[in-house]
């Protein structure tokens, strides 16, 4: 009996269902298909139908194994694709990186490395402190670097990294130039690093300025493409919520929720009178790209007890749901959980590993990852090994 061949939207059609593992693998089959599955248009469809994959990036809670953490991809039901080994950290430096690197926090160097997790090469390595010499006494300096972001510029769409050194001064490195770093222009005020990462969207870096404990919501940008600070700032939604309300935050931190800026503010009202106070609660706001102006209070989530913080990774197609990484037990315990707005509840993900850590995240896969040409039966090999060996 000869050969069939199924007609090329019927294979588009079978792979764009097919998890990401395999496809990963068919690109091997051969060249044909593999120029199919590295298409954009392909690989457009194929997310479109599984979303990205889920990070874990390792944890503070673990001890450093010989060779350093390891880094864990799985799909959106927890099953895992992919395990890179040496690359991880305490987590991603952001909850989201859907532009194909991601950026891991206290990796072995102790500050980060930007990890392609097609290839599982780390690209970028920052310590987050370095010696230097120098011509007079003592010869020596120490520069310690307080806090990074990691994004794309546009429309260039070059990767770039930015680090604030402990003197508050600022530095960039473009991925690819061979310029390395360099010193960038001064921020126009100081800002508040204790609030987690700089978030880049759309080609600009966002970050906290300093100015007091109630009222250090206002964000300060930074075009990566011009690498210059824009002279707008951006008001957060103190003004919407009112002091006392903002007196009681328990933390803020921004974050990137399906592509909008998201600011999410975690409650706990304290008073000494006797009236019965609500339970602790979580405001999801999200950045209205439309004016750049406005924040919508999108989720407001009841915090059972014991849990300290949610973090959003991403809002769901269905009905609004949204996924959520929750922390328990101040941090010692992590659970995956999908909070429904309509009954305002949350439920755990079954089938996700149990001994989740650190900050998990999302992240894009690039299926147009090249394939040598060399002999398939080696490739396939290769990506056997890579996919099983652990």
């Amino acid at each position: 009996m000869g050969t069939v061949s199924l007609p090329y939207h019927v294979v588009f059609d079978i792979l764009s269902r097919t998890p990401v593992k395999s496809v990963c693998r068919f690109r091997c089959v051969s060249k044909p298909w593999r120029d199919l599955i590295c298409s954009p248009v392909f690989a457009a469809a194929h997310r479109s139908r599984h979303g990205p994959l889920l990070v874990d990036a390792g944890s503070f809670e673990e001890e450093e194994p010989d060779g350093g953490r390891d880094m864990r991809l799985m799909d959106m039901d927890g099953n895992l694709v992919r395990v890179i080994k040496g690359v991880g950290g305490y987590g991603m430096m952001c909850n989201t990186s859907l532009d194909d690197l991601i950026c891991v926090n206290g990796a072995s160097c102790g500050g980060i490395n930007v990890v392609d997790p097609a290839t599982g090469k780390v690209l970028v390595s920052c310590p987050h402190m370095e010696v230097r010499e120098q011509d007079t006494f003592p010869y020596a300096a120490t520069r310690y670097y307080i806090t990074f972001s990691f994004g794309r510029a546009i429309p260039s769409g070059r990767y770039k990294l930015v680090r604030l050194v402990a003197d508050q001064t600022w530095e960039i490195f473009t991925l690819g130039d061979g310029r390395g770093w360099r010193q960038m222009q001064p921020s126009p005020a100081k800002i508040c690093y204790k609030r987690g990462s700089p978030i880049v969207i759309n080609g600009v870096m966002h970050v906290f300025q300093n100015k007091g404990l109630y009222n250090d919501d206002t964000l300060l940008c930074f075009d990566l493409e011009s690498e210059r600070w824009k002279e707008d700032v951006i008001e957060g939604p103190l003004k919407l919520v009112g002091k006392e309300t903002w007196s009681g935050t328990m933390g803020i931190r921004l974050t990137e929720l399906n592509g909008a800026l998201c600011l999410v503010h975690s409650v706990f009202i304290e008073t000494h009178s006797q009236v019965e106070l609500p339970d602790p609660f979580t405001n999801i706001w999200i950045l209205d790209s439309s004016d750049k102006k406005t924040w919508i209070n999108a989720y407001t989530i009841t915090m059972e007890p014991p849990a300290c913080r949610y973090m959003p990774l991403r809002m769901l197609g269905d009905g609004g749901k949204l996924l959520l990484q929750c922390s328990f037990d101040q941090g010692e315990s992590l659970v995956l959980q999908i909070h429904d707005p309509g009954t305002d509840t949350c439920t755990d993900i079954t089938g996700t590993p149990d001994d989740l850590a650190g900050r998990i995240g999302l992240c894009s896969f690039r299926l147009d990852h090249s394939v040598s040409s060399r002999n398939l039966l080696a490739n396939f090999l290769d990506q056997a090994l890579s996919f099983f060996s652990n």
